[in-house]
């Protein structure tokens, strides 16, 4: 059977700098819109937070220097043209205490909702969603492979692809 959540369109890049990761995030932010839900994975150091600074930039942030690690806060909002939640889900415990975040309402809000550390929190993500591996390749470079789970996401992995950005 196949569902809409089936879907998966796949771009992969290599970036050499934290510039070029923001640059990406950068891109990718500005195609987002409000509902939509960016799931991140990768080790410690691998660039989250970096890329996530691209996206706010994206999205119309004043200032990137805003953008932390929301890691002792475990979600953050930041105003910019749509609102961005960042969540960090590195101390959770699990889906649980994502929810008593509030999680399902922030999902289905006004904003674009970023996951940090999506693979601790697996079942609170919406099934459609866009999913950004991060990889340490060297001291500075990072193989990100983006990938879409919906036909909303597909767009903007294809606009990746075409370099339509």
């Amino acid at each position: 059977m196949s569902t809409s959540s089936d879907t998966q369109a796949v771009f992969i890049v290599t970036t050499s700098s934290e510039k070029e990761t923001m640059e990406l995030g950068r891109k990718i932010g500005g195609l987002l819109v409000p509902g939509d839900v960016v799931a991140l994975t990768g080790s410690l150091g691998s660039g989250k937070t970096t890329l996530v600074k691209g996206l706010a930039s994206g999205l119309g942030i004043g200032d990137v220097r805003e953008v932390r690690s929301a890691s002792f806060l475990l979600v953050a909002e930041y105003k910019a043209r749509i609102p961005i939640y960042h969540f960090d889900a590195y101390r959770l415990e699990g889906a649980g205490e994502m929810y008593d975040l509030g999680c399902d309402e922030i999902f289905w809000g006004d904003g674009v909702s970023v996951v940090e550390w999506a693979d601790r929190v697996e079942e609170c993500l919406p099934e459609n969603c866009l999913r950004i591996s991060m990889h340490i390749e060297g001291p500075a470079s990072r193989r990100i492979t983006v990938s879409s789970r919906g036909k909303r996401y597909d767009g903007i992995v294809s606009s990746l692809k075409c370099g339509e950005l």
